[in-house]
C-alpha cells in the first residue's frame, strides 16, 4: 500500500455485514474502486466491525486476516487477490467455556477468523474443530462479551467469558428517537417483552399492571371482555381535563391499546417525568407510553409463530349474597305478602355462565439486515360471565422495512385493520340482579315469549329476558396505516465521514380510522313493552372518527475528540382529527322480524313533534415545532434540553400557542477516580430534571359561544325554533401546565446482579381547567369554562430487580417495584376568578337523594370523604352521629358542618412483586400486588346492607348490620372501612420442548391461573375492583355498579416453526 492510501481513514460501525457492503462504503468515504473476482474473493460472508478514524490498510488487514486473500494498490483502484500457496496445515483444538462462576456455557458459538466456519459449545460447554495453525477463535454468547482468542501453539483451550452488562447497554425508545439506558437523564421504565405479564390478554394495557412504580393499571370489571384498563401515571393531574397518558405507537401519536395484538409487542416504554414528556408538549401532562413493535427477522431466514390460547372464566363464590326467596319472604313480605310471587331465583347464578376465551394468532417473518418484513394474524372469540355477551374480533398487522443497498434512502410502512363483533348486555346487569325479589320466576309458559312478565311499577326487572331478547349489537371497522420514507443526508454533503457523524431526515404520514355501528331493538312481546303498551322500540348510531398524523424529523450525532458525543433533533408534527355521528331511534313496528334494520317502518316518530334522531360533527387541530439536543462526555457527565413550540385549536384567540421546555442533566458516579475501588457497585448516575408540560384534552370549542337551541316559541300561532348562545365565550381559555421535577439515582451492583433506580418527584399543576362561577352580568350564563386553580403531586418511587441465583440449571430472578403518591389541591382561585376553598364531589345516586360523599379542598388529599361521624345507634335502630363538638345526636338533628374528613380513597403506597424461575426447559413465575393506607367505602352494603331499603338485600342487612333497624342510607364512616390488599394476581409454569427437528424450533405449553386470592380486611367485594384512578377514588364513583370477580385459567400453546 501507498503511504497515501495507508493515510485514508475510515469510520465504520458494521454489525453482520457482507465483506461486500463493507468495501462499498470504504468506496464511498475514499473515493477507492476495489477490483476483484467474486469467484475467488468470498464477499459474501459476514463479519463484525467497528473502526473510527482507522487507515484503510488497517481495516483490510483486518477483514481478511487468517485468508488467503491480499490486495495491492494501483493509484485509485485496489486489486483483491487470491495467494497461490499450498494449503494451509490445519490441527484439532478442544476446549471449554464457562462463566464466571466456573459454569459451563450451553450453546455459545465458536468460529475461526481464517476459514469463517464455527461450532458450538454442548451441554457441558465443551467444543472440538478443526482450524489452520495461528488462527484466532471468535467467542461469542448473548449476555456475554465477544472475545478473540489466539490458538497459537495451544491444542487445549480453558475460555471464561465475562458478562456484559445488558442492562446499561439496552436500547430505550424516548420521544422522537432512541438511546441506551446508560444515557437516561430522565425517569423512563423499560419494560421488555420478557418482563411485561405473561398471559394471554385482549387487553394490552394489563401487560403493564404490577411491572412499573407510579403507573397505576385499573380494570374493575376484568371479566367482561368489553372493558379495558384505566392508566393513571403519577396520579391525578387535573380536575376537568383527560388524565390517562398518550400513547405512541412506533412513533405514531395518538395511539390505541386495544388496536394492539399483545405478541406484537417489542417493549414499552414508559415516560414519567416532564422532561421526558415535554417533547408531546400538551399531549404530555399525564405521561407516555411508547409501545416498540417487533419488526422483521434479519437473519435471512422465514421464521413462523402460532400462538393460541383458551381462556376459562368462572365467577368466584359470590361476595355480595342476596337474601334467598325463603329469607325474603321471611323478612320482607310479612308486612307486605303481595310482594311474594311464589318463585325461587338466585338472580345472580341466573344470568351468570362460566365464560370461554380463545385467542389465535399467527406470525410471518423474514428478511435481512436491509429489507425486511412481518404479518400477523390474530382472531379472537370471548364469551364474558354474563350471559348472552359476546366479543368477537378479526385483526392483522403487516409491517415492511426497506434500506436502498447503498444505505442512502429506507421506507418503512405499516397496515393494522381490525374488525370488532360485540354482544352487549346493559351495564347495570349485576346491580339490577341485587336488587331483584328473588320470589320473582324468571319464566312463565302462559307468555307470549315464555318469560314472566311483571306488572308496571314494580321496581324488579326479569333481566334474564332482557339478555336473551333484546339485541344490543355494535360493530366496530378500524385501520390504522403509516408510511415512512428517510434519507441519510451524511453520504451526499460528507462522504469522507471523519467523527462518526450521522445525520439522517425522515416524513411520517399516518392516519387512523374508526367506524362504530350500533343497533338496538326491544321486541314488541318483552315486558317493558306490553308495560308501557308499544310494539317494539329500535335505534341505530354510526360514529366515525379520523385522526390524520404528518411528522417530520431530522436527527443529528456527532462524536468530538473522542469523548465528546453530541446528538440533536428537529421536528415539525401536525394532528387533525374529525368525528361525527349520528344516530336514530323509532317505536311500534308492524313486526319484530326486521329488529333494527328498517327504523323507517315504526309508527312512532311521524307523531308531530317526534324528531327522535341527532347528529353531530366536530374538529380539533394540534400544530407542533421541537428539537432537541443531548451532550454527554465519555458517559459520565450528560445534559439534554428541549422544547416544545405548539398551537391547538380548542383554546381562546389570545392563547394559541405554548411553549413546552425541558432540561435534564446526570452524572455517572461510578466513573469517578474515587470509586475505582468499590468493587460492588457496577455503575452509579444521578440525575436530575425539569420540565413543562401541558394538556388539552378535553370537548372542541369550549372556548367559543357556541349556539344550542332553547325549544320553541309561539308567535301569531306560528311555533318558532329558537336559538342562541350555549355559553360563556372565553378569548382567554390556555394550556393547563404542568412543571415537573424528578432526582434520580441508577444503580447496578454486586456484578450487575442488582439494578434498579429511586425517584422523588414535584409536579405541580398550574391553571386548571374546569367550570368555575361568573356573575350574570355581564356574562350570560353563571358557569365559565376557564383556567383556575393548582394541584401538587410529589412521590417516591423505586424499581429493583435481583438476578439472585444464575447456573447452569437453574435460575431465580425477581422485581420489586412501589411508589408513594401525596396528591393536594393547593388552590382554586387566581387574580380574576375567586373558588370556593372546597368543592363536594362523588353525588351518590337515590334513593334517599344520600348527597355527596367526598371533598376536594385546599391544602388537602384528592379522595377525602367527608361524612358524619358514626356514633351508634338509638333504641328505634336510628343513627346516632357526632357533631361539631364532639356531642352525639340523632342523624336527624345533624347539620352539614357537623361532618369531616373520616377516611381517603387514595392509596399512599402501592407495590408489586414479580418472581421468575427456570429449571432448565421449566419456567415458572408468580406476580403479587398490593396497596396500602387508604380507606374504602363499602357502597354495596350502604344500598343493599340496611333493613330500611325497599328493594332486596344482601345478607349483612339481618346479620351484622341487624341493630340499624330504621336507619337510612344516609353518610357516615360506619361503611369506610381499611382498604389495604395483597393480591395474588398470577402464577404461570411452562414447558419448553426445544424440538429442532426439520419443519419445528420449538413448543412451548403453559398454563396461568390469574385472580386467586386477595388478603385484606375489607368486608366487601374484592378491593382491587376498586377505582382508585381519578378524582373519586374508593367510592364507586356514585353508583352501586357491580360486576363479580371471577378466576382466569389459561392453557397456552406457542409454536415456532
Amino acid at each position: 500500500m501507498t503511504v497515501f492510501a495507508q493515510n485514508k481513514t475510515v469510520t465504520l460501525h458494521e454489525e453482520q455485514s457482507s465483506i461486500q457492503t463493507i468495501l462499498s462504503k470504504i468506496e464511498k468515504q475514499t473515493k477507492y474502486l476495489f477490483v476483484y473476482d467474486k469467484a475467488q474473493i468470498d464477499v459474501k460472508r459476514k463479519v463484525t466491525l467497528k473502526v473510527n478514524n482507522k487507515p484503510v490498510s488497517q481495516v483490510l488487514n483486518t477483514l481478511f486476516a487468517g485468508t488467503q486473500v491480499s490486495y495491492t494498490q494501483n493509484g485509485n483502484n485496489i486489486v483483491l487477490t487470491v495467494k497461490k500457496s499450498s494449503k494451509q496445515p490445519t490441527k484439532t483444538v478442544r476446549g471449554v467455556i464457562t462463566d464466571a462462576n466456573g459454569e459451563p456455557v450451553i450453546g455459545a458459538t465458536v468460529t475461526s477468523t481464517a476459514t469463517g466456519k464455527g461450532t458450538i459449545t454442548d451441554m457441558d460447554g465443551k467444543f472440538t474443530m478443526d482450524v489452520p495453525k495461528n488462527t484466532q477463535l471468535q467467542v461469542s454468547y448473548i449476555g456475554y462479551k465477544k472475545q478473540e482468542i489466539a490458538v497459537g501453539e495451544k491444542n487445549t483451550l480453558k475460555i471464561v467469558l465475562e458478562e456484559e452488562n445488558a442492562v446499561l447497554e439496552e436500547v430505550i425508545v424516548v420521544g422522537y428517537g432512541t438511546i441506551k439506558r446508560k444515557e437516561m437523564t430522565s425517569a423512563i421504565s423499560h419494560i421488555g417483552a420478557k418482563d411485561l405479564n405473561q398471559m394471554p390478554t385482549m387487553d394490552a394495557s394489563m401487560l403493564l399492571q404490577g411491572k412499573v412504580s407510579s403507573v397505576s393499571v385499573s380494570n374493575i370489571n376484568s371479566a367482561d371482555p368489553d372493558q379495558h384498563g384505566s392508566i393513571q401515571i403519577r396520579g391525578v393531574s387535573s380536575r376537568s381535563a383527560g388524565l390517562g397518558p398518550l400513547i405512541v405507537v412506533d412513533g405514531i401519536p395518538g395511539g390505541d391499546l386495544a388496536n394492539i395484538n399483545p405478541n406484537d409487542i417489542e417493549s414499552m416504554d414508559v415516560l414519567k417525568d416532564g422532561a421526558a414528556s415535554a417533547i408531546y408538549g400538551t399531549r404530555g401532562s399525564n405521561g407516555v407510553i411508547l409501545i416498540n413493535l417487533k419488526k422483521g427477522a434479519r437473519d435471512n431466514q422465514v421464521h413462523v409463530t402460532y400462538n393460541g390460547s383458551l381462556t376459562i372464566t368462572e365467577a368466584k363464590p359470590w361476595e355480595l349474597e342476596p337474601l334467598s326467596a325463603d329469607e325474603y319472604r321471611k323478612y320482607r313480605c310479612e308486612q307486605n305478602p303481595g310482594n311474594d310471587y311464589g318463585g325461587n331465583t338466585n338472580w345472580l347464578d341466573a344470568i351468570t355462565h362460566t365464560g370461554i376465551t380463545h385467542m389465535h394468532s399467527l406470525t410471518f417473518s423474514g428478511g435481512g439486515a436491509q429489507n425486511n418484513y412481518r404479518v400477523t394474524a390474530d382472531y379472537r372469540d370471548a364469551e364474558g360471565i354474563l350471559i348472552n355477551q359476546k366479543r368477537r374480533e378479526y385483526g392483522m398487522r403487516a409491517t415492511a422495512n426497506l434500506t436502498t443497498k447503498d444505505g442512502l434512502f429506507y421506507f418503512s410502512s405499516t397496515v393494522a385493520p381490525r374488525i370488532i363483533d360485540q354482544k352487549k348486555g346493559k351495564y347495570y346487569n349485576y346491580q339490577v340482579a341485587l336488587r331483584n325479589n328473588p320470589t320473582v320466576p324468571v319464566y312463565d309458559e302462559t307468555t307470549t315469549n315464555g318469560y314472566f312478565h311483571l306488572p308496571l311499577g314494580t321496581s324488579t326487572e326479569n333481566i334474564v329476558e332482557d339478555l336473551r331478547v333484546v339485541s344490543r349489537d355494535q360493530t366496530t371497522r378500524r385501520i390504522e396505516w403509516n408510511a415512512t420514507a428517510g434519507i441519510n443526508l451524511l453520504p451526499l454533503f460528507l462522504p469522507n465521514n471523519q467523527n462518526n457523524l450521522l445525520l439522517k431526515s425522515q416524513v411520517t404520514f399516518a392516519q387512523r380510522h374508526d367506524d362504530e355501528i350500533h343497533g338496538s331493538y326491544s321486541p314488541s312481546t318483552c315486558t317493558w313493552m306490553i308495560q308501557n303498551n308499544r310494539k317494539g322500540e329500535a335505534s341505530r348510531a354510526y360514529y366515525k372518527a379520523m385522526t390524520n398524523n404528518f411528522e417530520w424529523v431530522t436527527n443529528f450525532s456527532a462524536t468530538f475528540a473522542k469523548h465528546h458525543n453530541v446528538r440533536g433533533m428537529v421536528g415539525y408534527s401536525y394532528n387533525y382529527v374529525v368525528a361525527e355521528g349520528f344516530n336514530a331511534a323509532n317505536k311500534d313496528f308492524a313486526t319484530d322480524a326486521l329488529l333494527y334494520h328498517n327504523l323507517a317502518q315504526g309508527t312512532y316518530a311521524a307523531e308531530a313533534g317526534k324528531t327522535e334522531m341527532g347528529s353531530y360533527k366536530n374538529d380539533s387541530k394540534l400544530i407542533s415545532f421541537f428539537g432537541r439536543v443531548n451532550y454527554d462526555w465519555k458517559g459520565r457527565y450528560m445534559m439534554s434540553a428541549a422544547i416544545r413550540h405548539e398551537g391547538s385549536t380548542r383554546f381562546g384567540k389570545n392563547h394559541k400557542w405554548g411553549n413546552f421546555p425541558s432540561i435534564s442533566a446526570g452524572w455517572r458516579i461510578s466513573d469517578e477516580s474515587f470509586m475505582k475501588n468499590v468493587k460492588w457497585i457496577d455503575d452509579l448516575k444521578l440525575r436530575y430534571d425539569f420540565g413543562v408540560t401541558g394538556n388539552q384534552d378535553f370537548d372542541s370549542y369550549k372556548s367559543l359561544s357556541t349556539y344550542s337551541s332553547f325549544g320553541y316559541y309561539s308567535y301569531n300561532n306560528t311555533a318558532f325554533h329558537v336559538w342562541g348562545p350555549g355559553k360563556n365565550t372565553n378569548p382567554d381559555l390556555r394550556w393547563e401546565k404542568a412543571k415537573n421535577q424528578n432526582i434520580g439515582l441508577d444503580f447496578s451492583l454486586f456484578n450487575n446482579r442488582v439494578t434498579g433506580s429511586f425517584n422523588y418527584f414535584i409536579r405541580k399543576q398550574e391553571d386548571l381547567l374546569g367550570d368555575y362561577q361568573t356573575s350574570v352580568p355581564p356574562s350570560l350564563f353563571a358557569t365559565i369554562f376557564t383556567n383556575v386553580g393548582t394541584m401538587k403531586n410529589t412521590g417516591f418511587e423505586f424499581d429493583v430487580t435481583v438476578n439472585a441465583v444464575r447456573s447452569k440449571d437453574f435460575n431465580y430472578s425477581f422485581t420489586l417495584v412501589g411508589a408513594t403518591n401525596n396528591n393536594k389541591f393547593a388552590s382554586f382561585s387566581n387574580d380574576v376568578f375567586k373558588g370556593q376553598k372546597y368543592y363536594s364531589t362523588c353525588q351518590m345516586v337515590s334513593p334517599n337523594n344520600p348527597g355527596y360523599l367526598q371533598r376536594i379542598e385546599e391544602g388537602e388529599r384528592v379522595g377525602n370523604f367527608f361524612t358524619w361521624r358514626y356514633a351508634g345507634v338509638s333504641d328505634d335502630g336510628n343513627w346516632l352521629v357526632y357533631n361539631k363538638n364532639n356531642e352525639v345526636i340523632p342523624v336527624g338533628e345533624a347539620k352539614e358542618d357537623d361532618k369531616a374528613i373520616t377516611g381517603n380513597g387514595l392509596p399512599k403506597f402501592t407495590a408489586s412483586t414479580t418472581h421468575s424461575f427456570k429449571w432448565k426447559n421449566l419456567d415458572a413465575s408468580i406476580s403479587l400486588r398490593g396497596a396500602f393506607g387508604f380507606q374504602l367505602f363499602n357502597v354495596h352494603e350502604f344500598y343493599f346492607g340496611l333493613q330500611s331499603m325497599q328493594s332486596n338485600l344482601i345478607k349483612e342487612a339481618y346479620g351484622k348490620n341487624a341493630h340499624i333497624t330504621t336507619g337510612m342510607n344516609v353518610l357516615t364512616d360506619y361503611f369506610i372501612e381499611n382498604g389495604d390488599y395483597v393480591k395474588i394476581d398470577n402464577i404461570t409454569l411452562g414447558y419448553t420442548f426445544p424440538l429442532k427437528t426439520r419443519f419445528l424450533d420449538s413448543v412451548r405449553v403453559y398454563g396461568t391461573a390469574q385472580n386467586l386470592y386477595t388478603f385484606t380486611e375489607f368486608s366487601g367485594i374484592d378491593p382491587s375492583n376498586f377505582e382508585v384512578n381519578g378524582l373519586t377514588p374508593g367510592s364507586g364513583g356514585g353508583d352501586y355498579t357491580y360486576y363479580p370477580s371471577a378466576f382466569q385459567f389459561n392453557f397456552g400453546l406457542q409454536i415456532n416453526f
